[in-house]
């Protein structure tokens, strides 16, 4: 039961507390909850880049179209619904595409992935959710002297 012992090294030297602190083990079958805390609000934040990012490329290739109509090309003033579908669309592709690309959260998946190595391989890992106020380097710091892998992510 080392960690327990971490867990209590964490919390003594630390301001975790026992409700940030998640113990990850072989057969856990709630390591995906464990892993993605807040769901829902993954979810909720996802919905609104897309949203929000959709709606910057849309208004974005909506300006370049007019710009393109009023003081463009022949080619552009004289077609001008060819220029707003060429340009909106590519807007709104683009600004989605940023968006998802937020959305994947590569720093995430260094940490699922090592939880799942170590799962896999019969040892225990901790996942500890910290607060804004509290400081990753020094969690970082006191788990490295009990751990050999330690990864974190951005909040």
């Amino acid at each position: 039961m080392e960690h327990v012992k971490v867990i209590n090294i964490v919390q003594d030297e630390t301001s975790v507390e026992t409700s940030q602190i998640e113990v990850v083990e072989a057969g856990d079958a709630k390591m995906s909850e464990k892993l993605e805390r807040n769901s829902a609000s993954i979810g909720k934040s996802m919905w609104s880049s897309h949203l929000l990012l959709g709606t910057v490329g849309l208004v974005v290739g909506l300006i370049a179209a007019f710009l393109l109509t009023q003081f463009g090309p022949a080619l552009t003033q004289q077609n001008p619904l060819f220029t707003y579908i060429a340009l909106i669309s590519p807007g709104l592709f683009i600004g989605l595409f940023v968006a998802g690309l937020i959305g994947l959260r590569p720093d995430r998946n260094e940490v699922i992935q090592t939880v799942r190595h170590a799962v896999r391989y019969g040892k225990v890992a901790l996942v500890i959710n910290l607060k804004k106020t509290q400081s990753a380097s020094q969690v970082t710091k006191l788990l490295k002297q009990h751990s050999d892998n330690v990864v974190e992510s951005i909040r």
